[in-house]
């Protein structure tokens, strides 16, 4: 009990330093781009699923309070290269924003801001090509708390306008999915299949959004 009472303050500390205000700047880049399955809700439906899994990890893991504040800062930015990029490496654009955010406003710098830089610059290699499989991780997190965002029925929505977006043809659309779908799904499960009420509840949204894409690919 004791832990996970700490980890509550360590998110309520965080969210009272840093989430206003990153949701709002995150708003206002995206307000003249018309990306409604990346834009600011995104970013705060992934801070939602990156506290899941901080609670999911929580009696296995070490957390502290600058992890915790490390995964709000990096899942508030890591999309937001999509206001200067469509393409799917936008990371490096993301961790730019990012920086100049902090520097031009001469904010203090979080203390692992490295990590978080780097985990917002890679968070789109969905290669997994950089990843350790760590599930307590900046990039780890960050992530599969992304991933998480593509599957269910939101997700549906999600692939379909971002792959028209990037002039992806609708007959070859499904098929697609469905292998960027896999790859997300194998990534959470190396990382985070011990942890089984996470575990089982996620792959029966992956589930959902691969069903759905398969029976239009028969269509």
């Amino acid at each position: 009990m004791q832990v996970m009472k700490e980890l509550k303050n360590y998110i309520q500390s965080a969210e009272k330093k840093w989430l206003e205000q990153l949701y709002n700047y995150c708003q206002k880049i995206f307000a003249d781009k018309k990306i409604p399955s990346h834009n600011h809700t995104h970013h705060l439906r992934v801070w939602e699923y990156t506290k899941e899994i901080l609670y999911a990890i929580n009696n296995s893991c070490e957390i502290n309070y600058n992890l915790v504040e490390s995964c709000l800062i990096a899942s508030l930015f890591h999309d937001t290269g999509l206001t200067v990029t469509l393409k799917e490496n936008h990371g490096e654009e993301s961790k730019n924003i990012c920086e100049n955010y902090f520097k031009n406003n001469n904010i203090e710098i979080p203390e692992k801001f490295e990590e978080i830089l780097y985990a917002i610059e890679k968070h789109d290699d969905k290669n997994y090509k950089l990843y350790n499989y760590t599930p307590d991780s900046v990039l780890s997190i960050l992530c599969n708390a992304d991933d998480l965002d593509a599957f269910g029925k939101i997700g549906v929505i999600r692939y379909t306008e971002i792959y028209l977006l990037r002039g992806i043809n609708l007959n070859e659309l499904p098929e697609l999915v469905v292998k960027n779908l896999d790859k997300r799904f194998a990534n959470f499960e190396k990382t985070y299949k011990g942890f089984f009420e996470l575990y089982n509840k996620h792959k029966n949204r992956y589930l959902t959004t691969k069903k759905f894409f398969e029976e239009l690919q028969g269509e």
